[in-house]
């Protein structure tokens, strides 16, 4: 890989460590805001979920626009906007001040995966695509590694919104960055049409590989997403571990090993098969899927054992569906249909969470019921994705 690609992916990796790490720390702050506001899980289900709809609503209005337009333009201009709504909901005073600043911020943020992902599709050919989301997803283990650790220091040490602002100060470095290191991408202008935002949905959704796509998005989330919201009320409520201790080394050790298994699993999807490396891990994954949920251990060693099989096994899965996805599609519609699947990826997300919300209940002492079920819908969702998989084609 050349040394001009190498500089944007690791670029384009911090933009996605900024979006993680907004989207990732809300969740183990939970027992902060239950605390302070006393929110329950189908509240804080909702509050999740608002950010995939903000997502939802701004992908609507991008996606006959995004192919129009300087890649690297829009990504200045949707990161200004996530900036500015990750600095907001540091400011919020309660909780539906809260609910309306993840909305804010998901209406840009939400967006943002997608641009990256064009972006990856023109700079990078097919046959190195894989190797160059295993290095985007770095961006995902640095989040864990330092972004989540770090936030929830400062949480617990401080305030519950110091992570929020924190970042929003690390993303005005990474938003300079950008206007000097991402080049203009403007081939794809050439044979770029405007398109009523009807007929667009229509020529994409046109395509039934495209709709395979798009259906591999709904399945892949919430066979990973369905039991992450309420991990740590589960590890610290039912299992009595420290949260200012325990929780953070959780993120450190399990986004440590993704950053040396991401490049490697990226890789191998290239040389051996993306449906075998595909495969392999959804076998894996059940291991921590249905583990976590029913982990009945005061044993710190074994509690990271599961859940640094989990960040390598199920996390992982998206480096290899993604270079997939981003295949499926011509560069003329690329960024519309990134931002569809965008939409698609964050809408089901919260989705997931929400329905989490509705099954998990918490008891009088603070403990969760019913976790074990979102267990076992994740193993569901995983063989779902399997069978979707060999359905969806790369196309040249």
């Amino acid at each position: 890989m050349k040394r001009k690609e190498i500089l944007l992916l690791l670029l384009l990796a911090f933009v996605q460590f900024t979006v993680i790490v907004d989207f990732m720390i809300l969740m183990p702050l939970k027992p902060l805001l239950t605390d302070l506001w006393g929110i329950n899980p189908m509240q804080f289900g909702i509050a999740v979920f608002s950010y995939g709809f903000g997502a939802f609503i701004s992908s609507l209005y991008f996606v006959n626009k995004v192919d129009l337009y300087d890649r690297k333009k829009v990504l200045i201009t949707i990161y200004a906007g996530f900036t500015i709504g990750t600095f907001v909901c540091g400011w919020a005073n309660s909780y539906m001040v809260l609910l309306i600043a993840r909305f804010v911020t998901g209406l840009f943020g939400g967006v943002v995966g997608s641009v990256i992902q064009s972006i990856v599709g023109d700079a990078i050919p097919n046959e190195r695509r894989g190797q160059a989301m295993g290095i985007l997803m770095m961006g995902f283990a640095l989040a864990s590694i330092l972004g989540v650790p770090g936030g929830l220091y400062f949480a617990s040490h401080y305030h519950w919104y110091t992570p929020f602002l924190g970042l929003g100060c690390i993303c005005l470095v990474v938003f300079v960055g950008s206007i000097f290191i991402v080049p203009n991408f403007t081939g794809h202008l050439i044979t770029a049409q405007k398109h009523k935002l009807i007929s667009l949905l229509k020529n994409i959704l046109s395509d039934s590989n495209r709709r395979n796509a798009l259906l591999l998005t709904i399945v892949t989330m919430p066979s990973h997403f369905l039991i992450i919201p309420f991990l740590t009320d589960y590890f610290t409520k039912n299992l009595g571990f420290d949260y200012k201790t325990t929780v953070p080394l959780i993120y450190i050790v399990g986004g440590t090993l993704s950053a040396f298994t991401s490049p490697f699993i990226g890789k191998l999807s290239d040389k051996i098969g993306r449906f075998k490396v595909l495969f392999v891990l959804s076998i894996l994954s059940v291991i921590p899927l249905v583990g976590i949920p029913n982990l009945n251990t005061t044993n710190t060693y074994l509690l990271l054992s599961f859940t640094a099989m989990f960040f390598i096994f199920s996390g992982t899965r998206m480096i290899v569906t993604i270079a997939q996805i981003t295949s499926t599609v011509e560069p003329k519609l690329r960024g519309a249909f990134l931002i569809i699947n965008s939409s698609f990826q964050q809408f089901s997300t919260s989705v997931a969470s929400l329905i989490g919300g509705f099954i998990v209940f918490q008891n009088a002492d603070g403990t969760l019921g019913n976790y074990p079920i979102l267990g076992y819908l994740s193993v569901g969702f995983s063989v779902l994705l399997l069978i979707v998989f060999k359905k969806v084609k790369v196309v040249s």
